[in-house]
């Protein structure tokens, strides 16, 4: 089975019913390995398949997120997909809470495919004209994206805009277990840099070594 990585922005996110809109692939792009995936290839599978695909975390099949409400096969950018996520899961609503976090940051939302090529064009092996479909998978945001990358960081505005970020989470709706994930990263920044002050309401969920750092970046 291959796994194709997507980088799209989500269309949709309903918070109250913990649904998202978005694309799991994007026809016409040539890939890492070299395949490019051409529209209406997810069809056949999508119409016998349908009752069997899965929504999975980083392609982990133990760990499932929610369930497909609706898979189109049939859309000109790609195949999109609505997901009902299972908020009773801590590991859902993390993620969920990632999507929403990233997407009112303007930031993109990472996808990923599990398929299995059935056919090729015959003048042009790159296309794929039709793809098995086993599961799509939502990616973890803080790895997959290149602002968590925070060695590798070129500008002082993508610093900022990180600790932004981070500093935002402690007023979402995340678990302990995700928040002391988070914590790592903003952490690993400590470098003497200014950052926002975070509210009094995130106070509350931050770790003695964190605040320290977070003194070490707060000017005042």
């Amino acid at each position: 089975m291959l796994l194709k990585h997507s980088s799209t922005q989500v269309k949709d996110l309903n918070s109250e019913k913990g649904i998202v809109e978005a694309y799991a692939n994007v026809y016409g792009n040539e890939d890492s390995d070299g395949d490019i995936s051409v529209p209406g290839c997810f069809k056949k599978t999508v119409e016998e398949q349908r009752r069997r695909i899965r929504v999975f975390k980083d392609h982990d099949r133990y760990t499932t997120l929610g369930v497909p409400l609706e898979i189109d096969a049939g859309d000109s950018f790609g195949l999109r997909t609505v997901t009902k996520f299972n908020m009773q899961k801590d590991v859902s609503r993390d993620m969920f809470t990632d999507i929403k976090l990233f997407l009112e940051n303007d930031l993109n939302a990472d996808l990923s495919v599990g398929v299995i090529p059935i056919e090729r064009d015959s003048k042009d092996q790159r296309k794929v004209l039709q793809w098995k479909l086993r599961e799509y998978s939502f990616l973890s945001s803080w790895g997959a994206n290149d602002l968590s990358t925070v060695q590798n960081f070129k500008t002082e505005d993508q610093k900022q805009k990180l600790i932004k970020i981070i500093t935002e989470a402690y007023d979402l709706d995340y678990s302990d277990q995700r928040l002391k994930e988070i914590e790592k990263h903003l952490i690993a920044l400590d470098d003497n840099q200014a950052a926002p002050v975070i509210s009094e309401a995130a106070q509350g969920h931050l770790s003695d070594t964190l605040e320290l750092t977070l003194l070490n970046h707060i000017t005042l």
